[in-house]
């Protein structure tokens, strides 16, 4: 895929604060690639899917970009910087699937079998990744919303009101963001329809209640 522009001046305009050059940078295959090779060589030999970490730990990378915690230094520096994340990450996501493994044996069938509707897919950590897939395509296609952001707050069990805090908004705006987030992401895996689609946006901006209570998360 041919970049916009350089990546040295991509790199330039990120360290600068443009967070769309930061996008446009990771969009070079080359970055989800270098996910997958550490992914390949981490997961090696067990049985959990190596794309789904790769896409996970190439999510992380872009969040991180996004959040300025690559500051300074060149495009070496950067890809170095990018290998440790998502490496670290790969890492953290193979402790917390040994713990879950140990879990889910002591579970009743009734939990194990219980299917998540696409609201309460978004908010477990191990999102699949076509799942995630979906939020990082909305969110390049909103890029002032914030929509990666505030689920990836989610999935830390942060409240809005900690997520509004870090984001600098109003609690109420991350609650109606997250609402279009779920309504965009049925969009781009063919759950939801035009005209279901509009019609939801238009009863979140109108400010409809969810048909869904979210008040375990509002509060």
């Amino acid at each position: 895929m041919l970049l916009s522009e350089p990546p040295e001046a991509l790199l330039k305009r990120y360290l600068q604060g443009d967070r769309d050059a930061c996008r446009e940078l990771l969009k070079d295959p080359k970055y989800y690639q270098l996910c997958q090779i550490i992914a390949r060589k981490k997961f090696l030999g067990k049985s959990h899917n190596c794309e789904d970490a790769a896409q996970a730990a190439f999510e992380k990378v872009l969040i991180e970009a996004l959040n300025g915690r690559f500051n300074q230094g060149d495009l070496e520096k950067f890809n170095h910087w990018c290998s440790r994340v998502a490496s670290n990450f790969i890492i953290d996501l193979l402790r917390k699937i040994k713990t879950e493994s140990e879990f889910f044996k002591n579970q009743s069938p009734e939990i194990i079998n219980h299917v998540p509707d696409i609201r309460e897919d978004l908010e477990t950590t191990d999102t699949n990744a076509q799942i995630q897939t979906a939020i990082i395509s909305v969110d390049q296609q909103n890029p002032k919303k914030q929509y990666l952001q505030i689920w990836q707050g989610l999935k830390f069990e942060n409240k809005q009101k900690q997520i509004a805090q870090d984001l600098g908004l109003k609690q109420s705006e991350v609650s109606k963001r997250y609402r279009e987030l779920v309504v965009l992401v049925g969009k781009e895996l063919d759950l939801l329809n035009v005209k279901q689609v509009e019609e939801e946006l238009k009863n979140i901006r109108q400010g409809r209640k969810p048909k869904r209570s979210q008040e375990d998360w509002d509060n």
